[in-house]
Formats: structure tokens, sequence, C-alpha cells
């Protein structure tokens, strides 16, 4: 917006000469959802000097910011003479080291130091990237077609750690008078009481306004969510309830699906690069950040029709000599996204620019066997033991850590000792938990830091009605707990053999690109009803 109106003032009217100069985040460099960004500048003006100040606090290389935030930003100064009528001469500083030193580069450069210059039109990246063959690989969004945004409910009170405190809530909201629910609901630009939408579960007509409902009335239903990675916990799935809840993901949910997350239009930072969910996931669920970074397994919900690109399958069986289903390809990708080992190996790429990852594709079949082996296992632990379960194994293994003293009442404190690798939750005690577990993270997501607060008696984040007051009296989440810590535990230890496996596909004989089928329109559209 800033820039848009620093544009319209400084060469529009009039129009130029003119200049504008701003410090502001930098995701407007690279992010994918920046393009238009990116087309304006190179349409308004004849020279742009960047100066990329760096100082992201989640991404792959994490750097000082010359601001209290995480958020990196960049110098730009756009230039309008209106005498050069050729494309608009982009050039680019990066400027690293600790905030002092960032701070004191800036004291001493002019323009002649900002020399690199950066080719391009239209909606092309303002970044420099380097040669690595990390860029000839396929993308995932081209080896999985079709993304969508995750759900967006846009209020808070439907979500919660369990079925029961949902069901209280519901009462409560009617309960109240007709004309005191709305307060209750949280009235937004798509959703009031007397909002009449569609079912999301089934084929129907159009539901009820809450306001008519009588007290007795029931939801649509009550699901298990996707909230974030590796916490899974419960909303009330009601279309009149939600403002963008993305009706397509629910239609195509099933005993089979698998929901992948990541991030396509920001950069990714330390942890796992890919997590999944058999549940519907949130906007936000790979990292408390969200955008279309959510890749179904497949288009239906009975599992026939897969999200793969089209002759892709049978074009990697026919180099690898093996057969490959979806599922293999699937299991495949999550062993090399699923840990951190992917993240540690291209952090300078994975820093360089947004953007889905580039997959490494093995031209080796025994080493994508063994790959595919070790994603099913990931795959099952990482879906709660739902999906892609061995066949002499019904359930998951327990892990190390054990409830030491139970957790009384609600807790309203958390805690870690690393000398005694104990977790205190409340009254509670946990453990053993290694720091390894404690720090684990996905994107700048603290994962048991995130998951217990949402547990908390003041669970975290915004309130968006008096209904999220309604809590759970007493603590009923250990098991779930040692289950999330069991499952951590088991991807920290699986790790190294990840990255051994990594290396080895990256070192050996690769398949690129160019050499695979490509994505049609249709295979990237919403699959039809």
């Amino acid at each position: 917006y800033f820039w848009r109106w620093a544009t319209w003032q400084a060469t529009e009217l009039p129009p130029g000469p003119g200049v504008v100069a701003f410090i502001t985040a930098s995701s407007f460099l690279d992010g994918v959802s920046m393009g238009g960004v990116r087309h304006h500048l190179r349409e308004t003006f004849d020279e742009l000097w960047i100066v990329d100040l760096g100082g992201e606090g989640r991404g792959a290389r994490k750097d000082d910011n010359i601001f209290d935030i995480q958020t990196p930003v960049a110098i730009t100064i756009g230039v309008r003479t209106g005498q050069t009528g050729g494309e608009c001469e982009v050039r680019y500083l990066r400027v690293t080291g600790g905030r002092s030193e960032k701070l004191t580069r800036l004291g001493q450069i002019g323009l002649g130091d900002i020399f690199e210059e950066i080719p391009g039109d239209g909606l092309d990246l303002m970044t420099p990237r380097s040669d690595h063959p990390y860029y000839d690989w396929p993308k995932i969004s081209d080896l999985l077609p079709w993304s969508h945004s995750g759900c967006q409910i846009k209020r808070s009170w439907p979500i919660a750690e369990d079925r029961n405190t949902l069901e209280r809530r519901w009462r409560k909201l009617l309960k109240a008078v007709p004309r005191k629910r709305q307060p209750l609901l949280r009235k937004t630009r798509d959703r009031t009481t007397e909002s009449t939408p569609l079912p999301l579960l089934q084929v129907g007509s159009r539901l009820p306004p809450i306001r008519e409902l009588d007290q007795g009335a029931k939801p649509e239903s009550f699901e298990q969510y996707g909230y974030r990675s590796f916490d899974r916990q419960w909303v009330i799935a009601d279309n009149r309830l939600a403002d963008f809840p993305r009706p397509d993901l629910w239609r195509v949910r099933g005993s089979r699906q698998v929901f992948l997350t990541t991030l396509t239009s920001t950069k990714l930072g330390r942890g796992p690069v890919l997590t999944a969910t058999p549940y519907v996931p949130d906007l936000d669920h790979f990292s408390g950040r969200g955008a279309k970074n959510v890749m179904p397994l497949y288009r239906d919900a009975a599992a026939n029709e897969p999200n793969v690109t089209p002759d892709l399958l049978a074009k990697l069986s026919e180099e690898l000599g093996i057969e490959i289903t979806a599922q293999d390809l699937l299991a495949y990708v999550y062993t090399l996204g699923a840990t951190p080992a992917f993240s540690e190996r291209f952090d300078e790429e994975l820093a360089e620019q947004a953007g889905p990852i580039h997959v490494p594709i093995t031209a080796d079949p025994a080493l994508f066997q063994q790959a595919v082996t070790l994603g099913r296992d990931l795959l099952w632990w990482h879906t709660w033991g739902e999906r892609f379960a061995p066949s002499s194994q019904a359930r998951l293994p327990e892990g190390r850590a054990t409830e030491i003293t139970p957790v009384t009442g609600m807790p309203d404190s958390l805690s870690y000792d690393a000398d005694t690798q104990h977790l205190t939750v409340g009254t509670g005690v946990f453990g053993p938990v290694s720091q390894t577990a404690w720090d684990f993270e996905v994107s700048g997501l603290q994962v048991l830091h995130s998951w217990l607060s949402y547990r908390m008696k003041k669970r975290k984040g915004r309130k968006s009605s008096t209904l999220d007051e309604t809590r759970p009296t007493r603590w009923t989440q250990s098991k779930e707990l040692l289950l999330v810590l069991s499952i951590i535990e088991h991807t920290i230890e699986v790790t190294p053999q990840a990255t051994d496996l990594l290396n080895e596909i990256v070192n050996g004989p690769l398949i690129l690109a160019a050499d695979l089928p490509t994505p049609t329109p249709a295979s990237r559209k919403i699959p039809k009803a």
C-alpha cells in the first residue's frame, strides 16, 4: 500500500521525474504472492537500487535484524527520469553481519557500491540466485500440482484441544436468546447469525441460520483438525461458523487421504520443510503462517485420483524400472523433507529465494525404494498412526518419556530443565525429554512450546468471543503429550538416516525436471465436485 501510494504521488501526479525511497519488509523482493508489486515497480521506475538488510528471524539462515523484529527488511530507492524509455535497471546489494555491523556499513555505502545487476522483467524475482544444481530439480508443486489454502475459520472459539469443550461452547451459543447470539458468534464479513450457507460436509439445501436454531440443535459435525504441525485439535465443522472453510478440502478428506503442508510463497526455516496430517489442515498448519500451501495426496475422498502430474508415475516407473504408485512418490518426497536433513543440507538455497522446495529424484531404484521405506515410516508416525501403518503393527510404539508426576487441575505455566531433562506442566512433570526435542521447530514454530501453550488454563492467541473463555476444567492431555513426544523423538532418531540417504541421492545420478512431464492447467485446478 505504501509503495502504490508513493508511486502515485511521485510518478503519476505529475508523471515524474520522481524518486521514492523506503525501508520496508523485503518480502516483495522474492515473495511468490508479491509478484504484482515487482511488476509495478519495474513498470514505474527506470532504476531500482536495493540494499537488502536481511534480518530473517524464522528462515533457514537466521541473522540479526536492525530492528527488534523477525521480518527481514530492505532499503529500496526507485528513480524515474522519464529519459531511458527502456527496461528498469535493478541493482542489488546484500548487507550481512550483526546489527551494529549492518548499521556501520549503511553509514559507508553509496549508490556506486550497489553493483550486482538483477536481470528480469514483470513478475521475476529481484534477488540473485546461485547456479546450484538444486534449481534443476523439479519443484514439489510440479509433482503434486493441486495445492490449496488451508481451512480458515476466522474465529478461535470453534477450535479446541478436546471435543467436550467444543460441545459446551456450542450449547452456550444456543442457550443465548437469538438477539445475543451475534456477539457470541463474532460477526465477520461473511458470517453472521443470519447466514444460511450450504452444508460443508454433505450435499444438501442451505443450513438454517444460527439465530433461528433451537437450543437442542446440533452442528454439522465435530471433527479432528490439523491445527499446527504435530498438533491435532478439534473443530466444529459447520459452514455457519467458518468464513473460508475450504469446502474442497473437506470434500476430499477420506480414510486414505494425506495432506502435506509446507511454505510455497515465503522462505522456509529450520526443521522439516514438509509436514503431514490425515485431517483437514488449518491455513496456518505448517508453522503458524499460511498461504496456498496444502497439497493433498488424492483429488477425491475415495483415493481413486492421485494428485500427481499426469504421466509422471509412468515416466518414473520407466526410468527406474520399478512400478511406482502415488503413495510411493509421496513417501519418497516425505523422506527428503520431513526431518531437519533437507533444511540443513540446502540452507543456502532456501535462504536465497522463497518458493516451493526442489526435490532431487534419484535414478537409482535401490535408493528410491530405501527412501520409500523410510518415508512410509515417517508418514505413519506423523499421521498419528492413522496412515501407512505396517501390517504387523496396529499402534505407534511408546516413547521414552513418561508422566513422572500427574498434572492436577489446569496448568497455568510450563518450563523445561535441560539438566534433568524434565518438562514441567503446571504441577505435572514429564521426562526424559531431550534438549533436541524441546528445541524441535518447524520454520520458527517451536513445536512443544506451541503445543503446550494452546493447552494452558489461558490458551495462547487472540480471543474472538466470550465463548473462548469456556475452557477445560481439568487436564486430560497427558496421553496425547506423551504421543507427541514419542513422534518428535522418533523424527529426531531417524534424522541421521534421512541425512545419509539424502546425501547419497544428491551425490548420485538424478532425474532432472526437464526430463519429467509438466503439470497441465487442469491438474492444477480444484477437482470438480
